[in-house]
């Protein structure tokens, strides 16, 4: 074989290899992606106009999060902060608007000494999908009562459904399973 005929083949070799190098590249991104997000990679990919803007913003999502000094809590934290959540569970037959307000603030708290910015609700759910992904659609649901609840908008039911939803998240972030047997209130 000549030599240009061997130039020829290397060629054809790269041209060929080069898009299913990148094609397997972008498949092995995105399930890296989606196992990492979980239902909150589908929710992005359906909000944004193309699949390839969405897992980039998932991206740089991660890029953000790992900039965070994100902190486990100490034992005496996660101790203090499931005592705080039973006083607010157990205030829900009471008050069931306030024990949301304070299952709310006891998140945002946790959130904060976590090491997570707590500034806007959007902001603060892209933080939370990258390590918390399984529990967002709850923290969704429960701001989501939270907010009607400022407009007396809420039944009494959907308020204990957005105590439970804010305890999902709460026991993800302080790294406790948080279930009614083990953490007994209203709720």
């Amino acid at each position: 074989m000549s030599g240009g005929t061997i130039a020829a083949i290397f060629v054809i070799i790269i041209l060929i290899s080069t898009p299913i190098a990148v094609l397997v590249r972008q498949i092995s991104l995105r399930r890296r992606l989606q196992a990492r997000f979980g239902p909150e990679y589908d929710r992005v990919v359906g909000e944004r106009q193309s699949r390839r803007t969405a897992e980039a913003e998932l991206v740089a999502r991660q890029r953000r999060v790992r900039k965070l000094r994100l902190r486990d809590l100490t034992d005496a934290a996660r101790e203090k902060y499931e005592t705080l959540w039973i006083e607010a569970q157990e205030r829900f037959v009471d008050d069931p608007s306030e024990a949301i307000a304070d299952a709310q603030a006891l998140v945002e708290s946790v959130m904060r000494e976590r090491g997570y910015p707590v500034s806007g609700y959007q902001q603060t759910v892209a933080d939370l999908s990258v390590t918390h992904a399984l529990a967002l659609d709850q923290f969704r649901s429960a701001h989501d009562v939270s907010e009607r609840t400022v407009a007396d908008q809420t039944t009494t039911e959907e308020l204990r459904v957005a105590l439970l939803n804010y305890r999902e998240l709460f026991g993800d972030l302080i790294g406790v399973v948080m279930t009614g047997d083990n953490h007994v209130g209203a709720a």
